[in-house]
């Protein structure tokens, strides 16, 4: 596992799950982190919540196959990661943050394993439990989404040297920075899309003419 996802000199990932203080702590001193591998788990996440959505069994899942989109299951999941990744870096140059940009993404993708082992734990058992049982993984999904949430804390304290208090400020910002973020994108696409009606009426009349 350590040859399949971390390359020589660098940590291994799933060491974050059960040492996340030595491995946060190496990842910021040692400079050790593997942007392959992160972006490998960033690349299962992304895919895991494709199938979440694709093979979650009918008893757990409302929404139709045939409304599956592909682009919302990308922005909620790749696109959202790296928006707080830029984000987070942007806001932290402003107020003191340690870390550097490829610290913050690598550190956060490696906090999205118990994620990834939510959305398999999730897509396995809505197809084999019932409703009654399914409180239970519930329960678990929960525990592994505050599990993340807690390793991404404790991930941005260590690389840019925050209080807890402070840590968690930054985090509200930077979430406030992604929503600007996102609004300036799509005014920006509002405006081409205005911009390529308003220029394709005036082709046409010429044409036309």
């Amino acid at each position: 596992m350590d040859k399949a996802f971390a390359f020589k000199g660098t940590i291994n990932p799933f060491k974050i799950v059960n040492h996340p203080i030595d491995t946060i702590e190496s990842l910021k001193e040692k400079k050790n982190g593997s942007i392959f591998s992160a972006t490998i788990i960033l690349a299962l996440f992304t895919i895991s919540e494709i199938i979440l959505d694709v093979m979650k069994g009918f008893i757990q899942n409302t929404s139709r196959i045939q409304d599956f989109n592909v682009i919302m299951v990308l922005a909620r999941s790749l696109f959202m990661v790296l928006l707080f990744v830029v984000a987070n870096w942007a806001l932290c140059t402003l107020l003191d943050g340690e870390g550097r940009m490829i610290d913050i993404y690598v550190s956060i993708c490696y906090c999205l394993i118990p994620l990834v082992v939510a959305r398999i734990v999730e897509t396995v058992a809505s197809n084999i439990l019932t409703a009654d049982e399914y409180v239970f993984v519930d329960m678990i999904v929960l525990c592994l989404n505050l599990w993340f949430v807690c390793l991404a804390l404790f991930a941005l304290k260590t690389i840019h040297n925050y209080s807890l208090g402070r840590t968690i400020f930054n985090v509200i910002i930077t979430l406030i920075g992604m929503a600007i973020i996102f609004f300036i994108i799509f005014l920006f696409v509002v405006l081409m899309q205005q911009l390529y009606i308003f220029i394709a009426t005036i082709v046409t009349e010429l044409m036309m003419r």
